[in-house]
């Protein structure tokens, strides 16, 4: 008789068993490419500035580089003619002038420039060094490089950064009911597979997307017997539960192990986790919201922590609405609203539903209420990641 009943572990417990089978095979390559390739990677090491820019004090704009204290005496009732300038175009040295008057406040007259207010040192004036120094660490190894990381680093003088090559995985969903376009009663579309190609794809991994494989036990053992091969790890989405179409488990254990079957988290309790070949394999759950839950906090945590990433996760603080009432024994994940009013972010409590794709389309983010904890309640400060 078929074991129904599901043996959760706690998250930690989960993460532990992904970064035990990772380390134990999978070695983050290294490339170097170009900077404007380096979209979403992860840096393999340090960078710091190779030059300071400006390399020298320059011109923030098109005008006449002049030393200020010649000017603190004009106004319009008493304009000054001022013979000692230099012409700048922006970005120019201003040499050994400290100010910049726009070309369009001047008047030049036989020579010498007129002008019609007085000007402060440094004014249009972009100093040495303002953007970046020479030797200025610019992003450390295992960060994510962002948008403006690339740009400081191009300042910086780099062209080219040497950058993780992220693993290989492929997603397999399962079901005979799903299909692209449903066209009769009782099937499905499959959207997981843009929640997991846009999720992973955020940090670089190398995604392959493969169509739904049919509920049958010998159809999906052959299927990764194939992929185990050609990727870094695999993800059966559905099936993962213990009903008598969910196969996932079976699958894997026959071919290799299953370490865990069952996370204590809420959604996304029927999660699988075992290896194949040595190769890592998770099955996850077939609600969308699940599905995604299990890759942001028990997946990616687990892999940026084996291998010391840091994909700079943003979050920040708000004032939960009203009461929230959670299972003591899951750690919840809690999809919200945020609105600030009077200055103060305040949260507001989403569908919670394994599958309602449509909380996570509202959501700015979302809480995590501990797996010892019941009640979160009204009024109290807490940290909302972001989605």
């Amino acid at each position: 008789m078929k074991d129904y009943h599901f043996s959760a572990v706690l998250p930690q417990h989960a993460r532990a068993c992904i970064q035990e089978i990772l380390r134990n095979y999978l070695v983050l390559k290294e490339e170097e490419i170009s900077l404007y390739d380096a979209k979403n990677r992860f840096v393999a090491e340090n960078y710091k500035a190779i030059h300071t820019s400006p390399s020298a004090d320059v011109a923030a704009m098109d005008g006449y580089a002049v030393m200020a204290e010649e000017t603190f005496d004009a106004y319009d009732t008493n304009p000054k003619y001022i013979e000692n300038f230099k012409t700048v175009q922006t970005g120019e040295s201003v040499e050994n002038f400290n100010t910049v008057i726009p070309f369009e406040d001047v008047q030049v007259e036989d020579g010498k420039i007129k002008i019609f207010q007085s000007y402060y040192p440094r004014q249009n004036v972009r100093s040495q060094g303002e953007d970046i120094k020479e030797g200025e660490m610019i992003i450390k190894k295992g960060e994510i490089l962002t948008f403006f990381d690339k740009v400081y680093l191009k300042a910086g003088g780099w062209l080219c950064v040497r950058v993780y090559k992220m693993p290989k995985v492929a997603f397999v969903p399962t079901g005979d009911e799903l299909v692209d376009k449903i066209e009769e009663v009782g099937q499905l579309v499959e959207f997981n597979s843009v929640i997991f190609s846009e999720l992973l794809s955020q940090y670089g991994f190398e995604i392959t997307i493969f169509r739904p494989v049919a509920n049958n036990l010998n159809v999906l053992k052959e299927t990764l017997k194939k992929l185990i091969d050609e990727f870094d790890i695999v993800f059966v989405n559905a099936g993962s539960s213990k009903g008598d179409k969910d196969l996932t488990h079976e699958a894997i254990q026959s071919l290799g192990k299953v370490t865990v079957h069952g996370i204590a988290i809420k959604p996304g309790k029927p999660t699988v986790i075992g290896e194949i070949n040595g190769k890592l394999v998770m099955g996850l759950p077939g609600f969308p919201v699940s599905m995604f839950f299990v890759l942001k906090e028990i997946f990616l945590r687990a892999f940026f922590d084996a291998y010391l990433l840091n994909p700079k996760e943003k979050s920040y603080f708000a004032v939960v609405e009203r009461r929230i009432g959670s299972d003591v024994g899951a750690e919840e994940y809690i999809r919200v609203h945020v609105e600030n009013k009077d200055g103060k972010n305040h949260a507001r409590v989403l569908k919670r539903g394994a599958s309602a794709i449509s909380s996570l389309k509202r959501a700015d983010g979302y809480i995590i209420v501990p797996v010892n904890v019941d009640v979160v309640e009204e009024g109290s400060l807490v940290e909302v990641k972001m989605i």
